[in-house]
């Protein structure tokens, strides 16, 4: 289907899908979770077939846990959306009164990534449905399976129109944005420069969701065991092909030997994912397994020390531990994505936070510590849209948790209410049952003159004029009746 074919077919489904209440909306949402669910073997068939994990992992990752998170989205929605009452104070505006409601854009198009190819589809396509959009979708060329099984049962859910999915490269995606109403995107740094710059061109929304870098930053006092496999697990899970992945350790000198040697023991544990069984998968495609070996291999060659895993050789990479990193190195100040951590050693806390922020990116960054006051102020300093103390990335499958960055990570906005300027716009409706003329109106006189004198004095706590004031209000009501009625 032709991007024009789609978007026209997603316009005839959007008014009839934004006539519906919230709450057929929301129910709608809700069997489409169960029926991804109930068909979750097609749908890990599809995973496994796109990005290589285990069955189990995928199951927990991206299957099982979605009728809670669209339980959650929809809580989460019908306060983000409900119509707002603008308190309008009755001196000033007699017998006013105004609402603030929000309507949906339209069509959105979703344009979504390879790493977590049925997660990367819910996180926008829920709240444009509860808002009231029809959904165009087009994910990456290198996931096509899980998409196709997303939109398959979708489909049979939601009725013709609501999603409608295309398939292609950047061409597509350009193309859509000419069509559409509003675009969310994740993805790379500079196709999402792109986009929003073609979304500011035809002034529509956008929300971009780009690269990381993520830091976690390990204090002396740390609980070193569960510290290890925290930082393993939001490292090395999904082979790091993650926004939020773990890519640099930022660690003070007085723990850094006994973090290196754990973590790069850690490291040798995990399996490459071997018949469904395993850790960690292969890289998804070539490019990104290109961009893991030069990070590995000019890291060693500049110096850094390589403590856990092996230079990789394709797309099978196990987990790797580089020790004595600093800044310059590629696996250092660039986006790696893949199961590399680079370990950085620092002096004290606050040559840590210095390090983490030096940092285009800025989505997750962590502080491990069991001091948590100290943790959560040093957390505090962090130039990051989520910072945690103890663990990492897991506010990503929070739908009350805005999922945003700083810096090259994008302005964009997943989940929580602060998502929903995306997804729709703010409507004002204003009604006046005053039978009276408003003061201000024409003409103007000695009246208004006098009338504005007495307000100005009220405003300035001179109670005196009220009585006053109230006369002048009765003369000038009077004499605007008089001006519009002319003389007889």
């Amino acid at each position: 289907m032709s991007p024009q074919d789609a978007v026209h077919s997603a316009r005839r489904a959007a008014a009839p899908w934004a006539a519906s209440t919230f709450e057929e909306r929301a129910q709608r949402c809700r069997a489409l979770a169960a029926a991804l669910v109930e068909d979750r073997r097609a749908g890990l068939d599809a995973l496994r077939a796109d990005v290589g994990r285990s069955d189990a992992d995928s199951l927990l990752t991206e299957l099982a846990t979605l009728p809670g998170y669209v339980a959650g989205a929809i809580q989460v929605a019908k306060a983000a959306l409900a119509p707002e009452r603008v308190p309008l104070s009755m001196l000033d505006f007699p017998g006013k009164k105004a609402v603030i409601e929000a309507v949906p854009r339209g069509v959105v198009a979703a344009i979504t990534p390879w790493n977590y190819p049925v997660l990367q589809i819910v996180k926008p396509v829920i709240p444009a449905l509860l808002a009231g959009n029809s959904v165009v979708l087009k994910p990456s060329p290198y996931a096509p399976h899980a998409a196709a099984w997303f939109w398959r049962v979708a489909a049979g859910v939601l009725g013709e129109g609501v999603i409608v999915r295309v398939e292609g490269g950047a061409e597509v995606g350009d193309a859509l944005i000419d069509l559409v109403d509003a675009v969310v995107f994740t993805g790379s740094v500079a196709t999402g420069r792109r986009v929003a710059m073609r979304c500011a061109e035809r002034l529509i929304p956008c929300s971009v969701e780009l690269g990381g870098k993520d830091a976690a930053i390990v204090l002396a006092d740390c609980d070193l065991p569960r510290t290890l496999a925290g930082i393993a697990f939001a490292a090395f899970h999904n082979a790091g092909q993650d926004c939020a992945s773990i890519e640099r350790v930022i660690v003070v000198d007085a723990v850094a030997d006994d973090l290196v040697k754990g973590l790069a023991a850690a490291a040798g544990r995990l399996r490459l994912v071997t018949d469904g069984v395993g850790e960690v998968p292969p890289m998804q495609n070539d490019a990104v397994a290109a961009v893991v070996r030069r990070h590995v291999t000019e890291a060693i060659a500049d110096g850094a020390v390589l403590v856990g895993g092996n230079v990789p050789t394709d797309r099978r990479i196990p987990a790797i531990v580089l020790d004595r990193c600093r800044p310059g190195m590629a696996v250092v100040d660039e986006e790696t994505f893949g199961p590399v951590v680079a370990v950085i050693r620092v002096r004290d806390a606050d040559a840590a936070v210095e390090m983490a922020n030096a940092s285009r990116f800025g989505l997750n960054g962590s502080v491990w510590t069991k001091d948590i006051p100290a943790g959560e102020a040093l957390a505090r300093r962090l130039h990051v849209g989520i910072a945690l103390v103890n663990n990492h990335g897991f506010p990503g499958v929070v739908p009350q948790i805005p999922w945003t960055g700083t810096g090259d990570t994008g302005t964009g906005v997943a989940a929580s209410r602060h998502a929903y300027a995306t997804f729709v716009r703010r409507r004002t409706i204003v009604v006046d049952r005053n039978s009276d003329p408003d003061l201000f109106w024409f003409p103007g006189n000695a009246d208004l003159d006098d009338v504005a004198e007495r307000v100005a004095r009220l405003q300035l706590g001179h109670y005196s004029v009220v009585f006053g004031l109230l006369m002048a209000v009765r003369r000038r009501i009077a004499a605007i009746r008089s001006w519009v009625t002319g003389p007889n």
